[in-house]
């Protein structure tokens, strides 16, 4: 069982992103010649990307003290599904949620979806999901 500074916790849930067949069927790499390209980005996607991605991006950070020092991490991350198809872009949300709430033991750690969104922008429907990981 792995334990890991919430400071940090973007790395773990981009693999746990990546781990999930269910969602890479649906995200598309930008450069399908990039074997790093993998369709999920940390806080913004290149230039021009097409198809449907995931962006990912931690929102908050902050320590728990008390009168013996800090108890605990809590923080909150962002992460957008996004498509140029209004479905796919609900299927896409869904499947990460799915992947990311419940309790996990590597690293020891739970997700919750704590609120959700939609948006339009520039032909692309986004699905946006905060989660909070305590």
């Amino acid at each position: 069982m792995m334990t890991i500074s919430k400071f940090k916790i973007t790395t773990s849930i981009r693999l746990m992103l990546l781990e999930n067949k269910d969602i890479m069927a649906l995200v598309d790499p930008n450069d399908p010649n990039d074997p790093d390209d993998k369709g999920i980005y940390p806080v913004i996607a290149p230039k021009d990307t097409k198809g449907d991605f995931i962006i990912y991006q931690r929102e908050k950070y902050g320590r728990l003290h008390n009168k013996m020092g800090i108890y605990g991490e809590n923080c909150q991350v962002y992460i957008n599904a996004i498509s140029e198809d209004y479905d796919r872009s609900k299927e896409l949300a869904f499947q990460i949620d799915k992947s990311l709430s419940g309790f996990h033991s590597d690293p020891k750690i739970e997700i919750k979806l704590v609120d959700s969104t939609e948006d339009y922008e520039d032909g692309k429907y986004i699905q946006v999901l905060l989660f909070e990981v305590e």
